[in-house]
């Protein structure tokens, strides 16, 4: 994996341990923009922490 999928597994985790109940879509666009990730990382963080998968 590399590092800005790291990055942005680390931060979508460390909102969601600090606010569970934040909006995850949110946060997955935000890390999306903020470690400029494409299409399908971004797909991957859906599968990851909204589905499940």
């Amino acid at each position: 994996m590399d590092k800005p999928m790291e990055d942005a597994i680390r931060f979508i985790s460390g909102e969601l341990k600090s606010d569970p109940k934040a909006n995850k879509s949110k946060l997955i666009e935000e890390a999306a923009q903020k470690f400029d990730l494409d299409p399908k990382q971004t797909d991957f963080l859906v599968n990851m922490f909204i589905l499940g998968k």
